[in-house]
């Protein structure tokens, strides 16, 4: 009686918090498909701390790094230096500014959001495209013959990139957005369980709702990482991926 209870309870605040509980779809195998790890907005609080998880994984991952925090002291050079020598990962443009936090006068700006992504390249060393990139503060794609944007994801968009969008394209940055998000349940709150997000991955993957099949890109921000408890739970979504067998990717290889 007590276990029923508990179920119910577990369901209830899975409801509120918005978590998935649906169980997860069966039948279907994930081994060979592919997960991309991705880590946003470093180097911060938690970048080392998730290189230490993926060091002693032995998994690879993508950090998406932001210039002005490269460059804030000596402590984030000092990281850009561990994450550039580290065998399990690649560093790739999420601008130099972030957008500065003001995304709809940076987005009117295509030349000043191309002048941006160039001083990020210097920051991170980067000197021949393609340059692997994701945009500050929205989600999308543009890559080969290919743009999807939010409202189209995960179908290509009917309309053509925005002019800025377009204008990095040409220049050699290459965009990648991502197929799902590892967060805060209404942003506030504790981190979602590794379990709810593993079980919305297997949802992505066997529904088909993934910008390319077979393939799930993770957004993960590294600010989350910074304490015992989140990390130990970066350490149960890899070995949770780990135990269905999917193949662990760089964003350089999509």
């Amino acid at each position: 009686m007590m276990v029923r209870k508990q179920s119910v309870w577990m369901i209830l605040i899975g409801l509120v918090l918005g978590w998935s509980m649906a169980p997860a779809v069966a039948g279907e195998s994930l081994e060979n498909k592919q997960v991309y790890l991705t880590f946003d907005d470093g180097p911060l609080t938690g970048t080392r701390e998730i290189l230490a998880v993926l060091t002693r994984e032995e998994v690879p991952a993508t950090f998406f790094l932001v210039g002005d925090h490269v460059v804030a002291n000596a402590e984030r050079r000092e990281t850009l230096g561990l994450l550039r020598d580290s065998p399990w990962v690649r560093i790739a443009n999420h601008s130099y500014s972030h957008a500065w936090e003001r995304y709809r006068t940076f987005y009117a700006d295509p030349d000043g959001m191309l002048a941006d992504f160039r001083k990020n390249n210097e920051v991170l060393g980067f000197t021949q495209p393609p340059y692997p990139t994701r945009l500050p503060g929205r989600i999308d794609w543009r890559y080969e013959n290919r743009y999807v944007s939010a409202d189209s994801h995960p179908r290509d968009s009917a309309n053509k990139a925005p002019k800025g969008i377009e204008q990095l394209f040409e220049n050699g940055f290459v965009i990648y957005g991502w197929d799902i998000e590892w967060g805060r349940p209404g942003r506030r709150g504790a981190l979602e369980p590794a379990e709810s997000l593993l079980n919305r991955i297997r949802q992505r993957l066997t529904g088909g709702k993934t910008v390319k099949p077979d393939r799930i890109v993770i957004l993960m921000h590294d600010f989350h990482f910074n304490v015992k408890s989140t990390l130990e739970s970066l350490e149960t979504l890899i070995r949770g991926l780990k135990r269905e067998k999917l193949v662990f990717k760089w964003m350089h290889d999509y």
